[in-house]
């Protein structure tokens, strides 16, 4: 990029990543209020069975733990059975190290 660096470059995902973020606070405060009011939890849950199985599950689960605080993370990586987090640790979290790595540098 002529007269432009890196950062440059990266401005427009900075902006949507803004942008995203807001959107991502004004769901917190005003969709999960009333999901929790209107939604049982029966029916919360199959949102989430439907992401998982429409998705990928590395880039998925990466991108989720990703953003999880430490207490979270645990919380997740413990209800995972002992052979699918050794799986998680040797070989999907490399995976998913490559993946981010290739996006970043896309």
């Amino acid at each position: 990029m002529a007269g432009g660096g890196r950062g440059e470059a990266l401005a427009p995902i900075a902006d949507h990543r803004a942008v995203l973020l807001e959107h991502l606070d004004d769901e917190t405060a005003t969709l999960l209020p009333l999901a929790a009011e209107h939604i049982t939890e029966r029916e919360w849950a199959s949102l989430g069975h439907h992401l998982v199985a429409n998705r990928p599950k590395l880039p998925l689960f990466g991108l989720v733990l990703e953003d999880a605080n430490p207490a979270e993370r645990a919380t997740l990586l413990s209800a995972l059975p002992a052979p699918v987090r050794d799986i998680w640790h040797v070989i999907g979290r490399p995976r998913y190290a490559r993946h981010v790595s290739r996006v970043h540098d896309a």
